[in-house]
């Protein structure tokens, strides 16, 4: 073939990829949708961001803050056109009023054949989500969340300890600790306990198989964020090809994890307060309901069971340690804060009269509960939710005016990161004060506004453990030990932050210094 032929090939072949990777940049503005000019098959998202050299975080919060004169605004993600809601009126059309309409999330990645994705309850759609929601429940009541307060507990007492051994290990009476590694342990030890039923020490065994996969599971880097964000551009080809996010040597860990132990626990009659045997009660409690029943809902398979307790690992395994660095950085740099919560610890220390702390005294925390509420709204691990047009739908405001026209398979997307940052939400919103959410205060919010779990009947169905685990690793932290600045302490949170991670570069190193008995 001669070289002239090859040239005009290649020419059409990268013309025709053009055309493809700009075929979807006029939805916006035939809708008359405000939004930026698209680069092609980036679309609006900085090329600094994929490189780790410029903050997603601020990029939302930018895009949020850009078009306060409008209701809704739009972002071309590589060729996806999505639709941002920054009115809370519209929010709650969307999230709750006509749910019916937008009850399914974005799942690209779970549409790939994994099974661990594509049966968990965020990927789940429509009936069968319905069905697990209403079947998964009960297993986070308050009484259920009692009885795995021990456990959670019990993996405090383990982080405690261990910050007490490197005081011991130093010979000094303070110890400066990076804190991102040091929760990342704490809560994988008790998603170990609490959703998998066995019990590991991160602290002790650093490198324990549990915690290198979990870790191999939450760190979307090098092959696997290639993978991902391909996953986000060319689903079906990825699907075609048959190309997975994980690895099977992950997914066959959590597997024999989960139906051994189910299998395990069957045979020889074993109780323990933890996910797997919420679930199988479930499980149980599903199948007998629909005993009756054929077809797709008509059982409540192992697969399903083990696509849930993976789910509540890869949910909470990074945002859990994430609220508490950014709660633990607030109280090193709000030492009033610190101050007032370590009082509310004494008098509920001293209301226990010698008993050993419990969920229910952990529940009567005012002060405890504030400090948290705050921290969640000034830096929510989760900064979008998402939701996905199912049917062609006219956006309309209060007044009955047309805002836009969703149509079928649009992704809608919440900013909650900038609704949080919103001063006419919450005034000097870059300020950490928790008296925002006081009994007196948390009355004139907007529930609207404030969205750390989600929106709607697809909020985040575990953030009642979520919780529990914050608190109660804070809870005892605060007690033996005072906060303070290291000298490797991040000087600024949000211009240190970079990429699509919410960590600074500087990590999140704090100081210890034990409490005087």
């Amino acid at each position: 073939m001669a070289l002239v032929e090859v040239l005009i090939l290649l020419a059409v072949a990268v013309f025709l990829f053009y055309k493809w990777s700009v075929s979807k940049y006029h939805i916006l503005s035939d809708r008359g949708i405000p939004h930026e000019k698209p680069t092609p098959l980036i679309g609006n998202i900085n090329t600094k961001i994929l490189l780790g050299k410029s903050s997603f975080l601020k990029f939302i919060i930018g895009r949020y803050q850009a078009y306060k004169n409008s209701k809704i605004y739009g972002i071309y993600t590589m060729r996806d056109c999505n639709i941002h809601i920054r009115d809370l009126d519209l929010i709650k059309k969307v999230g709750i009023k006509d749910f019916d309409t937008f009850p399914n999330h974005n799942s690209a990645a779970g549409d790939g054949g994994e099974t661990f994705l594509s049966k968990s309850l965020i990927a789940l759609k429509d009936q069968k989500w319905r069905e697990m929601r209403n079947s998964l429940s009960p297993a986070f009541t308050g009484s259920k969340m009692r009885m795995m307060f021990i456990l959670v507990n019990e993996c405090v007492v383990e982080a405690v300890n261990y910050i007490n051994s490197e005081i011991q290990a130093v010979g000094n009476h303070e110890v400066d600790i990076e804190m991102k590694d040091f929760f990342t342990r704490f809560t994988n030890d008790a998603i170990a306990s609490t959703a998998f039923g066995i019990q590991v020490n991160s602290f002790n065994d650093r490198n324990n198989e549990f915690y290198r996969t979990g870790k191999a599971v939450t760190e979307f880097t090098g092959l696997v964020l290639l993978k991902a964000i391909l996953v986000g551009l060319v689903p079906k080809v990825m699907k075609l090809l048959r190309i997975k996010l994980f690895d099977d040597k992950i997914l066959n860990y959590f597997n024999h994890l989960v139906i051994d132990a189910m299998k395990y626990r069957a045979k020889h009659k074993i109780v323990r307060p933890d996910m797997i045997h919420l679930l199988m009660e479930a499980k149980q409690h599903y199948e007998e309901k629909n005993a009756d029943s054929v077809g797709e809902y008509a059982e409540f398979t192992d697969e399903d069971l083990l696509a849930q307790c993976t789910l509540f690992f890869v949910a909470g395994f990074e945002t859990v340690s994430a609220c508490l660095c950014f709660t633990a950085h607030e109280l090193l740099e709000n030492p009033e804060v610190q101050n007032r919560l370590y009082e509310e610890i004494l008098d509920t220390q001293n209301s226990l009269k010698g008993k050993p702390f419990n969920y229910d005294a952990l529940m009567k925390m005012n002060y405890m509960d504030m400090v948290i509420s705050e921290s969640l709204r000034k830096w929510p691990p989760v900064i979008l939710t998402d939701r996905i047009c199912s049917a062609d739908y006219n956006l309309k405001d209060d007044e009955g005016n047309l805002v836009a026209e969703i149509k079928k398979g649009d992704n809608i997307f919440v900013p909650i990161i900038g609704i949080h940052r919103d001063p006419e939400y919450y005034p000097n919103p870059e300020e950490f004060d928790p008296e925002r959410f006081s009994e007196v205060n948390r009355s004139e919010i907007n529930p609207l506004s404030y969205l750390p779990f989600g929106v709607g009947p697809r909020m985040c169905i575990g953030n009642r453990l979520a919780l529990m685990e914050v608190k109660t690793i804070i809870y005892h932290i605060i007690l033996n030990f005072q906060i303070v600045r290291a000298e490797k302490t991040c000087e600024n949170l949000m211009e240190s932050i970079s990429g699509f991670a919410l960590i600074p570069k500087e990590r999140f190193w704090m100081k210890f210094v034990p409490r005087i008995s």
